[in-house]
C-alpha cells in the first residue's frame, strides 16, 4: 500500500511539472508573438511614414518638372526664333524682336531633385523596410533617372555649352534691357506689342563676326535645354506613375 501511494504521488508531481512547463512555454511563446507583432507594426508604420514623406518630395519634384515641361518647349522654340532673326540683315530695326526672344529664353531649363527621403532610405538601411516590390523597383528607376538628369544639368559638359552663350550675349546685348522687359515678355508670350520696350533699344555690336560667334554658341546652349526638357518629360511621367502607385499600395489619399 505504501509503494502504491508513492507511485501515485510521483505521477501527480510529474504531470504538475509538465503543465507548469507548458504554461510557461505558452507564456513565453505568446510574449514572443506579441513582441514580433509589435515590431512588425512599428516597421509597417515606419514604412508608411517614409512613403508619406516621399510623396511630399515627389510633389516638389512634380511642380518643378511641370514648370520645365510647360516653359521648355517655349524656350527651345524662341531660341530658334532668335537665331533666325539674327541671320537676317540688316539687324537695325529688328532690335525689339531680338530682345523679346532673348528675354523669353533667358531663364533656360533648370533641373532640381528633392531626394531627402530617398537619401534617408539609402543611408539608414530603410530600403529593407519596403515590402512592396513594385514600389521599390519604381522608386529605384525614378531615382536613377532623376540623378542622371541632375548630373547632366550640372555637368561640365552642359555648362561648357551654356557658359560661352552667356559670355557672348553680354558682349552683344544690353543685359540690363533684357532684364527690364523679361517679366513682361514671359507674361505676354506671343504678344510683343504688350511689351514696354526702352525707347533707345540697341545692340552693343552689329558686326557679322560677333553675331555669328554668338549664334554658334547659342545653338549648343539650346541643345542642352532640349536635352533637359527631354529628361523633364520622362521624369514627370515616372513621377506621376510612382505617386499613383504609392497611394494605391499604401492606401494614402491625396
Amino acid at each position: 500500500m505504501e509503494v502504491h501511494h508513492h507511485s501515485h504521488t510521483s505521477r501527480k508531481k510529474w504531470t504538475h511539472y509538465f503543465w507548469e512547463f507548458l504554461m510557461l512555454f505558452l507564456a513565453v511563446f505568446c510574449g514572443f508573438l506579441a513582441e514580433y507583432q509589435l515590431e512588425h507594426k512599428i516597421e509597417k508604420d515606419r514604412e508608411k511614414q517614409f512613403m508619406k514623406s516621399l510623396l511630399v518630395d515627389l510633389g516638389k519634384d512634380k511642380r518643378s518638372l511641370e514648370y520645365n515641361v510647360s516653359k521648355g518647349p517655349r524656350i527651345v522654340q524662341y531660341s530658334d526664333s532668335l537665331l533666325d532673326e539674327l541671320r537676317k540683315r540688316p539687324l537695325e530695326g529688328r532690335e525689339k524682336k531680338i530682345y523679346y526672344f532673348l528675354a523669353i529664353i533667358s531663364d533656360g531649363v533648370t533641373f532640381s531633385y528633392y531626394d531627402r527621403t530617398v537619401s534617408q532610405l539609402r543611408y539608414s538601411g530603410g530600403f529593407r523596410l519596403l515590402s512592396k516590390t513594385e514600389v521599390s523597383n519604381a522608386l529605384l528607376d525614378y531615382d536613377v533617372l532623376m540623378r542622371e538628369a541632375l548630373s547632366y544639368a550640372t555637368s561640365i559638359e552642359s555648362w561648357s555649352f551654356v557658359s560661352p552663350a552667356i559670355q557672348k550675349s553680354a558682349m552683344i546685348f544690353d543685359i540690363g534691357a533684357v532684364f527690364r522687359i523679361r517679366e513682361a515678355a514671359q507674361r505676354f508670350v506671343g504678344k510683343m506689342d504688350s511689351i514696354p520696350f526702352p525707347t533707345d533699344l540697341k545692340l552693343m555690336r552689329y558686326d557679322d563676326l560677333s553675331i555669328k560667334e554668338y549664334s554658334n554658341v547659342q545653338y549648343y546652349a539650346q541643345l542642352t535645354d532640349h536635352i533637359k526638357l527631354d529628361y523633364s518629360i520622362k521624369a514627370l511621367e515616372k513621377n506621376r506613375s510612382l505617386d499613383s502607385l504609392i497611394r494605391k499600395e499604401y492606401h494614402i489619399k491625396k
